[in-house]
């Protein structure tokens, strides 16, 4: 299997990114902080002007540790520059170090929704865009054949009061990326769309949200402004999530799913794939067997804690589906679930 690992220095130059991502992110180019009181609780955003448009973006509920970044950050505008110029460098040293770059099509789609907030409201970035910040992430390099697509898979789990109170118009802003995105119709003209795609290209969004049945109708999501898609299984994908950065300019912070329950997945989803899609179930499979290689020599205890915490119905699917991938990593996930009090696969 094609997989192969960055240098140990690289990947400190990834944790340094990380962190100041992590830092950075709090603090406005431009505008100011505001709160607003939502069901007794105060909430936090940056207002901003866009033209004659007033834009706000969302940072979280009002906490002494958001309070005290809030201070910072007024603070360290005058640094901003320096900072941004220094994350570029970081992530040209990690590109040039192995790592993966976002094509710039999708890095700027990314950036848009970064920037509003969508992630901080609960957004998690799956898919192959997912995939290829984990390899970055555990500091690997996966076969580039797995790496490839022109969508982007945004799924939002339940929403709490907190991310309830958020407003983003999710065409409008996409739209701040591309001003030629288009809702795409269903194939139900009753039903609403579900994803956006630049007109005259491939680039595409869809939103997705945990379900409880296949083909289950749109769920409209009022804080988007816009609907997604229910899909089985996406709950267990999403119950656990952690940051991540996106090469491409200055570095974009997202959340994506644990690189676990990510294999796992993929495995289940690949299995359950109708035979016109078994290109994409091939990709899925492979995808898994390269993260359960790595995971299984690196953070083993990851996959035995994946493994334990799959829903019943999900187990079996994921057994057939991994009879498909290579006998190294089918080993290798045998061996992981071994320590879990389960049978070989």
């Amino acid at each position: 299997m094609t997989i192969s690992r960055v240098a140990e220095t690289t990947q400190t130059v990834y944790s340094e990114l990380l962190d100041q991502l992590r830092s950075s992110t709090l603090v406005p180019r431009s505008g100011s902080f505001v709160s607003k009181s939502v069901a007794g609780s105060t909430y936090w955003y940056v207002q901003r002007k866009d033209g004659a448009r007033r834009r706000q973006i969302y940072l979280g509920p009002e906490s002494p540790e958001l309070l005290a970044t809030i201070a910072r950050a007024e603070e360290a505008r005058n640094e901003l520059a320096d900072e941004e110029s220094r994350r570029r460098e970081l992530v040209a040293m990690l590109i040039a170090g192995g790592m993966v770059r976002e094509q710039a099509s999708i890095a700027g789609v990314l950036t848009t929704l970064a920037d509003a907030g969508l992630f901080r409201a609960g957004a998690v970035l799956v898919g192959t865009q997912a995939f290829i910040c984990i390899a970055n992430m555990l500091g690997v390099r996966f076969d580039q054949q797995t790496l490839r697509t022109a969508d982007v898979d945004l799924a939002q789990p339940a929403i709490s009061v907190g991310v309830a109170a958020i407003r983003i118009d999710i065409l409008e802003t996409l739209r701040a990326s591309d001003p030629r995105f288009v809702a795409v119709p269903e194939l139900d003209p009753h039903d609403p769309s579900t994803s956006f795609k630049v007109r005259g290209r491939d680039l595409r969004v869809d939103l997705l949200t945990p379900g409880n049945r296949d083909g289950a109708k749109p769920v409209h999501l009022p804080h988007l402004n816009a609907a997604a898609q229910p899909l089985p299984g996406l709950g267990y994908l999403l119950a656990e999530s952690t940051e991540a950065a996106v090469l491409a300019g200055a570095g974009i912070l997202v959340q994506i799913p644990a690189p676990a329950a990510f294999a796992l997945h993929k495995l289940w989803v690949a299995e359950r794939r109708p035979v016109s899609e078994q290109q994409k179930a091939r990709k899925d499979r492979r995808q898994a067997a390269q993260l359960i290689e790595v995971l299984a020599d690196d953070r083993a205890l990851d996959l035995r804690r994946a493994w334990k915490r799959l829903p019943a119905k999900m187990v079996s699917s994921i057994r057939r589906s991994s009879r498909a991938i290579d006998g190294e990593s089918r080993q290798a996930l045998g061996d992981a679930v071994r320590d879990a009090a389960l049978s070989r696969l």
